[in-house]
Parts: structure tokens; sequence; C-alpha cells
């Protein structure tokens, strides 16, 4: 009876719900970092200037025992889901994305906003993509290097860049 008593508490902990904004204009919503107590850092600045409409997406984890990487696949998918909604023939480009910084404590869970725009698949240049696929090679590397990301978050987000077409 006494482990059940200890197992609930936990199971409730552990289950939490992440949170989840809708996807906005950038141009008629805020940042979910505006006065926030931890105002986390910049992951990423695309260098090129992206034309076209901005939109916000907001993912926040239930806890501070998942990394950033998951939410940060939920959010990019619920992007370019939103974006293929609009044409089928349309992806997500992101133009910024900002993260919440460690120590994950206190009500500091793990949290990732993008800025990104719709863009036509064939418009898409491949140069672009290299270069952005270096940059966020080389801004996740600084992240390392700070204490950001933790080596194995480093290792999870560099396979992923990798992967990219």
């Amino acid at each position: 009876m006494k482990k059940i008593i200890f197992l609930v508490p936990m199971f409730l902990f552990f289950s939490a719900c992440s949170s989840m904004s809708p996807i906005q204009k950038e141009s008629e919503s805020t940042s979910h970092f505006d006065g926030a107590v931890y105002e986390g850092k910049d992951f990423y600045i695309s260098d090129e200037e992206i034309q076209g409409e901005r939109y916000r997406i907001f993912h926040q984890a239930s806890t501070g025992f998942s990394g950033t990487s998951g939410i940060r696949r939920s959010a990019t998918k619920r992007a370019n889901d939103f974006c293929r909604k609009q044409t089928r023939n349309k992806k997500m480009l992101t133009v910024s994305e900002h993260t919440a910084a460690p120590p994950y404590i206190l009500g500091n869970f793990p949290r990732i906003e993008i800025i990104f725009v719709c863009v036509d698949k064939e418009e898409t240049q491949t140069t672009v993509v290299a270069i952005d696929k270096y940059d966020r090679l080389t801004k996740i590397k600084d992240l390392l290097d700070s204490g950001v990301l933790s080596q194995k978050e480093f290792e999870t987000e560099k396979k992923k860049i990798l992967a990219e077409k």
C-alpha cells in the first residue's frame, strides 16, 4: 500500500502536460519570454533576410527533466504542418529561435519560441540551406561550450542538423 501512495504522486509529477501556444502572426503577438524571470537566450537567428509573413510558435515542457530537443521537434513539426495546410507546396523556414537556459529549476522548464516563415519548397536554395546548416552547427557548438547545452543535447542537435537536406 505504501508503494502505491508513493507511486501515484510520482506518476502525476512526471506525466504533467506541456504547454503549447497557438501559432500566431508575429506582428499580432508578443514573445512568451518578455517579462519572464528566466529570459533564456537566442539559440538561432538567421543571417539572411527572409521575406514573408512571420509566425510565432511556443512550446514549454512540463518538467525540468526533459531536454529542449523534444519540444523543438514538436514545435517544428507543428510549424511545418501549419505551412503545409496553407499550401501543399510550402514548408517552414526558421527566422529565429529562442530557448530557455539551464538550470531547469523553480519553474524554468525547457521552452522554445520559434519565429518562422512559410516558403515555397522550390524557392529554397541549397546554398542558403548549406550556409544555414553550418551556421547552426557553429551556434550549437557555442552553446555547448558555454554550458547551455549538454553533450547529449549537442550530439542530438548536431545529428538532426546534419541529416537535413
